[in-house]
């Protein structure tokens, strides 16, 4: 097994009424550094949901009182957890079972007896997303804050043109940054820029650099007035853009980077 994870402190409720069987699942991941609760039924881990706030729950579905598929229902309809992976435990393995756990929200499940690859990759595999997803968070949150201290209009259109992320500095310009997301962006310019601009962001061929020093004049919120910026855009694809025209892999354009500069580049 690939012990190099980097998991550690990460919570997994375990709830299982057989204790031999809760002890292994805990034998099998206890070298990962993990924090791990029990619960033995199914209102147990409803109360140990709330304090533990788990990462992944490992819900048996075979509980005495009220069964796994019942808990897992009450957890989704519940705002406040209703985001926590559950992963389900069972010795049915018909089909129809399997697909009533998705349907519930189950994210995947482990049948009865448990193999020991099969528990360990499994679970890790949903913790390391979550970690992933975390990171990818955390780095998204950096830039922002980076983004927001740059004088230069920074933003991110979506392949229809419309805005998916700004930075600080369209307040400049008296616009509030929540609301110009999913407007166009050619409906922050002036009317002679319009189409020189839809042309340009139209261009999804040769290379990634779509233009540079494009002159361009954004319009003020606050007093209608024309300010003049000079934008570079950069088209996004789901591979880099060094490979994307010289393979057939298949590629998709993902949208655009602008970044608006108030001098021209030298």
């Amino acid at each position: 097994m690939n012990e190099e994870y980097d998991l550690v402190g990460m919570k997994v409720l375990i709830v299982e009424d057989m204790q031999d069987n809760a002890e292994l699942i805990h034998k099998i991941l206890k070298r990962l550094g993990l924090k791990i609760s029990f619960a033995a039924n199914g209102e147990e881990a409803l109360e140990k949901v709330s304090a533990f706030q788990p990462d992944v729950i490992l819900l048996d579905v075979g509980l005495p009182g009220i069964n796994g598929f019942e808990v897992c229902q009450r957890l989704k309809q519940d705002p406040a957890h209703k985001g926590i992976p559950i992963i389900f435990l069972t010795a049915f393995s018909e089909s129809s079972d399997i697909s009533k756990g998705f349907q519930l929200g189950g994210i995947d499940y482990i049948t009865k007896p448990y193999q020991k690859e099969e528990v360990f990759i499994r679970i890790t595999n949903q913790l390391r997303i979550i970690s992933s997803h975390r990171k990818l968070i955390e780095k998204k949150f950096a830039l922002k804050k980076i983004m927001d201290r740059v004088p230069d209009l920074i933003f991110q259109l979506d392949p229809d043109r419309k805005i998916t992320f700004v930075n600080s500095a369209f307040k400049a310009l008296g616009y509030d940054i929540e609301d110009l997301e999913g407007q166009p962006v050619e409906d922050l310019v002036a009317e002679n820029d319009k189409g020189n601009l839809i042309s340009q962001l139209s261009d999804r061929e040769i290379n990634s650099i779509l233009f540079r020093d494009m002159e361009i004049h954004f319009i003020s919120k606050k007093d209608s007035t024309h300010n003049t910026y000079f934008l570079d855009a950069f088209g996004i694809w789901d591979i880099p853009h060094d490979v994307v025209f010289e393979s057939e892999a298949k590629k998709n354009f993902l949208g655009t980077f602008c970044i608006g500069k108030s001098e021209r580049s030298n």
